[in-house]
């Protein structure tokens, strides 16, 4: 038990420099540069979602918040609506595995 909590808290750590890392370029002035990571996003938050949530972890609501985040501060059209592309994508795909994920999915 213990360590799988200890895991927990090393991946947030390390989600949590992730996370600033893929805001920063998804708001980058280059739409290709921001279309790229968004993209790698969209696909690193489909393989979280392939596994069940853990009970009392809420860390699919912590892989989505860069998609929150870039769409909050994004001034591109472009990158707003591959957002909401990714999201829908990943919840029509996913929808039985989303769990903590729905407060970022509305946001």
């Amino acid at each position: 038990h213990y360590n799988m909590n200890r895991i927990r808290l090393v991946w947030s750590r390390i989600w949590q420099v992730l996370c600033e890392f893929f805001v920063s370029v998804g708001l980058s002035e280059n739409l290709s540069v921001s279309i790229f990571v968004m993209d790698s996003l969209r696909q690193l938050a489909m393989k979280f979602l392939e596994r069940e949530e853990l009970a009392n972890y809420n860390f699919q609501s912590e892989f989505l918040k860069p998609f929150v985040i870039i769409m909050q501060k994004s001034n591109s059209a472009e990158i707003r609506e591959l957002i909401v592309r990714c999201v829908s994508q990943m919840v029509l795909v996913r929808v039985s595995n989303v769990k903590s994920g729905w407060k970022s999915v509305f946001m």
